[in-house]
């Protein structure tokens, strides 16, 4: 691990960094004054411009969300790096060489070792580039991108390439640099050693698709045969970079680091399974594209998406193998709840590219538009294989449905997911409640008929939070000061927080006063078990989801009300405004929370 980056050279980088320029990147900036600059602000929803840089202090602040800071600060917020990454990337673009204090002689090493490795794949990137662009054995390789579609401008900025079909094409070239021997092609998974002890070049006769980390550092490759080989029939379409010290193919997403501003940006990634499907998008316009490399989305990927992405849209081949794809990301989804996972469902026999390139950008947009969220899909494909026209049918369904949302942690997910499983298999509601609480630890069935038989997901969240403070002292204390009416939407929940606050929390009184209602409702709140497990963690949470829920509230009725004022005429306008700005900050900052808590 590197040391600490010497002070001396974190201030050279700021020197060198111009924020204006940094900042033009991402948005577009107006000169409003000696010494300003302003524009729309990239981290909330604006439409008048609040956010300004001072081009003499090199700094920058929006006066609608607080954000603010300098050069290292708003790369960081805009990329979501970390502070030495930060420093990094713009030191790479200033021109600036890092120098680090404490590092030990096997530090200094294993990071010679990792920049030889580094090296050695950018340098067969050139190669493998060069040789698509002008080599005579690439004429095929030229034809097959033509056919799929690809410009040459996507050629240039994805670095696409073609390894030959000889076997030592890399190691005759890259020998000639004294620290790129064969051992480190080895050791960078660009040759392979034969039974007899012969090195030869792993990618041979293959178009190449170059695969970075998120500093744009080349780390391996995807190549793929020709459709013309004679080999096609027998060898894997897809050869991709084998395990190495730079590259691990189940943390690695090709293409995330050309997307994660546009990302970070809109809040939303696609997530495709190949190479040419995130080209096809790019070339449509869509930026914000990524895809696994040869192997399936798992926990690795989502924590990398977990740090830009709000909204995952898995657009994979409409075959049963994409919908398999989908289905197993399911598995890690519910480790990173912050990132919404939805799928988009494309017309039979279609890849991505293929989609895209019929129907363009906005037909990819409307289709993500109507995506279906990632349980939703599983839950509806499970049921529809079966024969729902019998009472057996329906019950083989409900029991194969039953283990897709038997693991979400989320009480008001489940229970809408039952609802819907209900719905589809065309059976009792209750009935799968019932089951689905005998599968989560034992039988249920009298807490279940005394529930509502139908609860919004605000209402399920108000109740489980009513439910908190009834049941344990410390969520109490923690929480009923910062519960407001605002919380309650319904008049019995609001006169039953009104009571239990002024009870200071003792259902007893409430449950032996004259009003039979209320003492039936705060009795059944004592009653029922929570539907999490009763931490502090899971206190957080309840009251997290509750207050998203409020301010998302506010957040809407404010815009419904702006929507209906001239922002020129109504003095009213400003005011309202400046509340939305206010309550879409608490409401950004909250979300935020909720997702570095994960």
């Amino acid at each position: 691990m590197a040391g600490r980056i010497r002070d001396d050279d974190i201030q050279a980088v700021k020197e060198r960094t111009d924020l204006v320029q940094l900042a033009s990147q991402y948005l577009t900036l107006k000169k409003a004054g000696a010494d300003r600059m302003v524009g729309l602000c990239p981290f909330h929803q604006e439409k008048t411009p609040s956010f300004g840089i001072s081009p003499s202090k090199q700094l920058y602040y929006c006066h609608g969300c607080g954000a603010g800071g300098d050069a290292i600060r708003l790369i960081r917020e805009l990329e979501h790096l970390s502070y030495p990454e930060a420093v990094e990337r713009l030191a790479q673009q200033a021109g600036v060489h890092l120098r680090y204090e404490g590092d030990s002689p096997e530090a200094r090493r294993a990071s010679a070792r990792r920049q030889a490795l580094i090296r050695a794949n950018e340098q067969s990137a050139e190669l493998y580039a060069r040789m698509l662009a002008d080599g005579r054995e690439a004429a095929d390789a030229r034809a097959y991108v033509a056919e799929r579609g690809i410009t040459p401008d996507a050629i240039v900025t994805f670095g696409i390439g073609y390894a030959p079909g000889y076997p030592d094409f890399l190691l005759r070239r890259l020998s000639q640099a004294r620290d790129l021997g064969p051992e480190i092609l080895l050791e960078a998974g660009l040759a392979t050693r034969g039974d007899d002890g012969t090195v030869r070049d792993r990618f041979r006769g293959r178009l190449i698709f170059p695969i970075h980390d998120l500093q744009g550092h080349g780390i391996g490759f995807g190549a793929r045969i020709l459709p013309s080989d004679p080999r096609a029939a027998e060898q894997a379409k897809y050869l991709n970079t084998a395990e190495t010290p730079i590259y691990r193919k189940h943390e690695v997403l090709y293409n995330l680091h050309r997307a994660r501003a546009t990302i970070a940006k809109s809040g939303e990634v696609f997530v495709v399974e190949g190479y040419t499907d995130v080209i096809g998008f790019a070339q449509a316009g869509i930026e914000n594209a990524v895809a696994t490399c040869g192997t399936a989305l798992g926990e690795g990927h989502f924590r990398q998406l977990s740090r830009f992405a709000a909204r995952a849209v898995l657009a994979f081949d409409s075959d049963e193998a994409g919908a398999r794809a989908a289905e197993r990301a399911a598995e890690f989804q519910e480790r990173f709840p912050s990132v919404q996972t939805v799928v988009m469902i494309l017309p039979e026999g279609l890849d991505p590219a293929e989609f895209v390139a019929k129907h363009g950008s906005a037909g990819v947009r409307d289709a993500a538009t109507g995506a279906r969220p990632l349980v939703e899909y599983m839950v509806r494909r499970t049921i529809g294989r079966h024969d729902l026209s019998t009472v057996e049918g329906q019950s083989r369904a409900v029991a194969d449905a039953l283990p897709i949302i038997e693991g979400l942690a989320d009480p008001v997910r489940r229970g809408e997911y039952a609802h819907l499983v209900a719905d589809l298999a065309g059976v009792n509601e209750s009935s799968v409640v019932q089951a689905l609480d005998e599968r989560r630890g034992g039988p249920r069935a009298e807490v279940a008929a005394d529930r509502p038989r139908r609860m919004s997901a605000r209402d399920r969240v108000e109740r489980e939070m009513l439910k908190l403070i009834v049941h344990d002292r410390q969520a109490y204390d923690g929480y009923a000061s910062r519960l407001t009416d605002d919380h309650f939407r319904s008049a019995a929940a609001r006169k039953a927080f009104a009571a239990l606050r002024e009870t200071g929390g003792d259902v007893e009184p409430i449950a032996a006063g004259d009003d039979e209602k209320l003492s039936a409702l705060v009795s059944s709140l004592a009653v029922e078990p929570l539907d999490g497990d009763g931490s502090a963690d899971y206190a957080s949470s309840v009251w997290s989801r509750l207050q998203e829920l409020v301010l998302k509230q506010k957040s809407d009725l404010l815009r419904m009300q702006l929507q209906k004022l001239n922002p020129t005429t109504d003095e009213a306008y400003d005011e309202l405004f400046a509340e939305l700005v206010s309550i879409d900050g608490d409401l950004r900052r909250l979300r935020q929370g909720i997702r570095s808590a994960v």
